[in-house]
């Protein structure tokens, strides 16, 4: 089967049954794209009409007539933070601490030469945020296997 479709100006176009059934299927997947953005088009608008609802009326609550000011704390910053799906503000923390560590089968000349070796050689390492400052080595003893 064959279509033959004319345009305005007299320009004629012909479409298989392949053609044809080829484009309705585009169609039909293209309205279902759209019917997905629509949908998450509203999801977002809603979504956003709450944070502005929320973040007004936690201003709204802390606020006094004629102050220039507003306080709250920072739990309650946070408790607003997250009711919106943000990050909560963090503080800053510093950790000491010790490692204690045993390196066997360390071939060395003397004692010497294997407490340097293990001075030189072993590292600290800290893959989280933050960063690790003033790490040292502290060898305890030294023994012959």
């Amino acid at each position: 089967m064959e279509l033959i479709y004319t345009d305005k100006d007299g320009n004629q176009t012909k479409f298989t049954q392949d053609m044809v059934t080829a484009a309705l299927d585009e169609r039909a997947e293209l309205r279902s794209k759209l019917e997905t953005k629509d949908n998450q088009y509203y999801t977002m608008a809603t979504e956003k009409a709450s944070i502005r609802h929320k973040v007004f009326e936690f201003f709204n609550d802390r606020y006094d007539s004629g102050e220039s000011k507003i306080t709250c704390t920072v739990d309650d910053v946070n408790e607003l933070l997250e009711s919106i799906g943000a990050g909560k503000l963090k503080s800053l923390f510093t950790v000491i601490g010790t490692i204690n560590f045993e390196i066997t089968d360390i071939e060395a000349d003397s004692e010497d030469d294997a407490r340097d070796a293990v001075e030189n050689y072993l590292t600290a390492e800290y893959s989280g945020e933050g960063d690790l400052n003033d790490w040292s080595v502290e060898v305890e003893s030294v023994e012959q296997q």
